[in-house]
Order: structure tokens, then C-alpha cells, then sequence
């Protein structure tokens, strides 16, 4: 198994050690999961409609915000503290190799992802600063020499501390960006017709819908760092973790639908998978926007690379350090030729959401409370008196009722994660 593949932020995972404050956990959830995932969102209401995407975004909110409960509430109970040790705690150590297998394939659709991206917003960039140049006619050319000269070398750190600041500022430029786009919608409401576009998308029914809920899972995904969360707490009690899901999930739901209408309320029919490649070159604010975030994605890129890599070794049998050289280049090919047939970043979080999302999130949670709905397997014992045989029959009682939930939440994952994929390649 490789070391350092799944590792936890913090110590043992005893209460009162020194870790995070609610606050500052809270904090890292967010930032985990609202960042240049929030330009997808726009899109979303125009699958569903308004009121359609408001429902889906509550529903989508409610079922994440209980599958990351559930990892929480697991992890409390077995001190697990990485996704590895609780699936080793419910599911047995035989089947191992499938937390590398998602983990993989998850970093993988990340690191597409954001080469995708910075061919979206290279593109652009130069379609204004340099309208005559290739940069501005073949995603493809910005793709490969940005990844040469640029993600390349940043893909040869084997310690990514010298960027542990570059997420922070990444955030503070997604947060300007969003900020502008807020802005314009608002100050320029009667001219592009706001108002209007809402209302004659208010409410309409089409298949489309469940990609809307498909990308909304992908814009909660955080459930694969759920017990790492639990970890960084100062005090680890699932209360104080509950409070943590609460608000981040809150204030996640409420970024994602705000920004999601404005952007949507702005653009209507023509909103584009990523927001920002919808505004005309024209606007230089844009231009300032589309090259920031483009240098802010090449700094994230490494992140989302380096779990790549050491889920890819561990596959193998081998450490996360070998064979470098060609790893990184096999993976690093591998993420730019994705990243240049993929030119739709909603695609791609759809898909995601669609299979590791509801995997990570619904699934994988509900097998872990099956599996370990067996008080003997828990390290430590459920509240109450163990021999006060009212307190054991609600035990089993409000066991059973979870049970149910979590298989009612495994069949609506797996449904709803089938039906966008064959609505979205057009099987129904």
C-alpha cells in the first residue's frame, strides 16, 4: 500500500489533541468544495428550469449533507480517520484496492477538469488580448504549451508546500470573478433582460433535469475527505461535526443557487458549462478575469496531479514516488489528451457526479452503516445505558430506520446517476 496516499491532516484522532476549530474546519469544507465548480452551476437551471433547479438544489443539499453525515457518524463510532481506514473498518481489508480504484478516477476527472479549463479560458484571453495569434484559434496549441512549459514543472514537486498558498488565492480570484458577475447582472438587469428570462424559464419538466441533479452532486462533492474533517477537529465529537456539515452545506447551497441564477438570469439560453466563456471578449474585466483564473487553475492542477499519481502507484503495488519520471508523464498525457477532447467542463462534472459522485456520496456511505450496524463492531458503544433494555430497543429501533434510508439512498444514487448518463448520450 502506498504511504502518504490517504493520509489524515492530523494526529491520533484523540479529543482535546490540537487540530481546528469548528470555524476553521468549516472554513477548509468550503473551500473544498465552492471554487471554479461554481461556474458550472449557471448551466443547471437551464436544464431544469428555475423552480425545477431550486427543488433539485434542496434535494441535492439534503441527500449529500446526510451521506457526509453518515461517514461523520461512522468515523465517530470507529475512529477511523482517513476513507481508507473506514472502508478497511466496514468492509474488510480484502477489498482495499477499490478506494485506490475511486480515488484514481476521481483525481483523474479533477485533473481533466482543470486542463479543460485552462483551455477554456486561454482561448478566450487571447481571443482579446491576441486575436490574430493560434492561442486564440486552437484550444489544443494553449493546452499543450501551457502544459509543457507550465504545469510540467509543476507536476516534478514531490512536496507541494511552495503552493500551499495558491489554493488561497485561487479561491480569492473565483471569489472576484463571481463578484463581477453578481455585479453586472444586478446593474445591468432591464438591458440583458434578467427580470424576463426568469420568469419565461420559471417552471418546465424535460429529462434534462437529472443532469442538473448529477451536476449538483458534483458541486457538494466533498464525502471522500469527510473523515479527514472529522480528523482535523480539536474536539472530534460528531455533534461538533454535524456542526460543521450544517453550515458548509448550508452556505454552499445558498453561493451555488444565488450564483447559479445570476448567471443563468444574465445569459439565459446562451449560458455556456463554464459561465465566463459566455461574456464576449470585448469586456476587460473579463480578459483580467479569464487570464487569472487560467493561472490560478495551473497552480491548483498540481494538487489534484499528486493524488493521481500515488492512487495510480498504489494500484500497482508500488510507492508513490516510483518510476516518477514516466509516471508523470503517462498521467500527465493522459489529463492533457482528455482535457482537449472533453470542451465542456459541465460535461465533465456531470459525468463525474453521475459515477464517482453518487458512488463517494450515497453509496459508499450506506454500505458502511450496513456493514457496521452491528454494535459489536463499533469501538465505541451508543449512547445510553447497554443494559437498560428501553435504551437497546430504540437503539435497534432508530438502527433499523437508518438501515432503511440508507438503501432507499444506495437505489435513488445509483437510478439517478443511470438516468443522466443515458440522457445525456441520449439512450432515453
Amino acid at each position: 500500500m502506498a504511504v502518504g496516499l490517504d493520509k489524515p491532516l492530523l494526529g491520533n484522532g484523540s479529543k482535546g489533541e490540537v487540530g481546528s476549530t469548528v470555524t476553521a474546519t468549516v472554513i477548509n469544507l468550503l473551500k473544498n468544495m465552492v471554487g471554479a465548480g461554481l461556474l458550472n452551476v449557471c448551466v443547471a437551471f437551464q436544464y431544469a428550469s428555475v423552480m425545477g433547479g431550486l427543488l433539485i438544489m434542496l434535494f441535492s443539499a439534503f441527500v449529500c449533507t446526510g451521506g457526509f453525515l453518515l461517514i461523520g457518524y461512522c468515523c465517530s463510532k470507529t475512529g477511523a480517520r482517513t476513507f481508507r481506514e473506514l472502508w478497511r473498518s466496514a468492509m474488510g481489508a480484502k477489498t482495499e484496492k477499490t478506494v485506490d480504484v475511486v480515488l484514481f478516477f476521481h483525481t483523474l476527472f479533477s485533473c481533466v477538469g482543470y486542463v479543460t479549463m485552462i483551455g477554456d479560458f486561454c482561448i478566450k484571453s487571447a481571443s482579446g488580448l491576441m486575436p490574430d495569434s493560434i492561442f486564440a484559434r486552437r484550444r489544443e496549441s494553449s493546452i499543450l504549451v501551457i502544459s509543457l512549459f507550465a504545469i510540467f514543472p509543476l507536476c516534478l514537486y514531490k512536496n507541494l508546500d511552495p503552493l500551499k498558498y495558491t489554493s488561497v488565492v485561487g479561491l480569492a480570484i473565483t471569489a472576484v470573478s463571481c463578484a463581477y458577475i453578481f455585479y453586472d447582472v444586478i446593474a445591468n438587469a432591464e438591458e440583458y433582460g434578467a427580470v424576463e428570462t426568469l420568469q419565461s424559464h420559471f417552471w418546465y419538466v424535460q429529462l434534462d433535469m437529472f443532469k442538473t441533479l448529477a451536476l449538483f452532486n458534483g458541486s457538494f462533492s466533498a464525502h471522500y475527505n469527510a473523515p479527514t474533517y472529522y480528523a482535523e477537529l480539536k474536539e472530534k465529537t460528531f455533534f461538533n461535526y454535524m456542526k460543521v456539515s450544517f453550515y458548509a452545506f448550508g452556505i454552499a447551497t445558498l453561493l451555488f443557487t444565488a450564483f447559479g441564477l445570476a448567471g443563468f438570469a444574465r445569459f439565459g439560453d446562451e449560458v455556456l458549462g463554464n459561465v465566463l466563456k459566455s461574456y464576449s471578449p470585448d469586456d476587460p474585466m473579463i480578459q483580467l478575469s479569464w487570464g487569472c483564473m487560467m493561472v490560478s487553475t495551473v497552480f491548483n492542477f498540481p494538487h489534484a496531479f499528486q493524488r493521481m499519481r500515488s492512487s495510480f502507484n498504489a494500484l500497482l503495488n508500488k510507492g508513490p514516488e516510483d518510476n516518477f519520471i514516466f509516471t508523470t508523464i503517462l498521467l500527465l498525457s493522459a489529463s492533457v489528451y482528455m482535457g482537449v477532447a472533453f470542451k465542456d467542463i459541465a460535461v465533465i462534472k456531470m459525468i463525474k457526479g453521475a459515477t464517482l459522485g453518487v458512488s463517494i456520496m450515497f453509496i459508499f456511505p450506506a454500505l458502511f452503516f450496513i456493514h457496521l450496524n452491528e454494535p459489536i463492531r463499533f469501538k465505541r458503544k451508543c449512547s445510553g445505558d447497554i443494559n437498560d433494555p428501553m435504551s437497546q430497543v430504540r437503539r435497534r429501533r432508530r438502527a433499523k430506520w437508518l438501515s432503511v434510508l440508507c438503501v432507499i439512498m444506495m437505489i435513488t444514487g445509483f437510478v439517478q446517476g443511470a438516468l443522466a448518463l443515458m440522457v445525456h448520450y441520449n439512450i432515453i
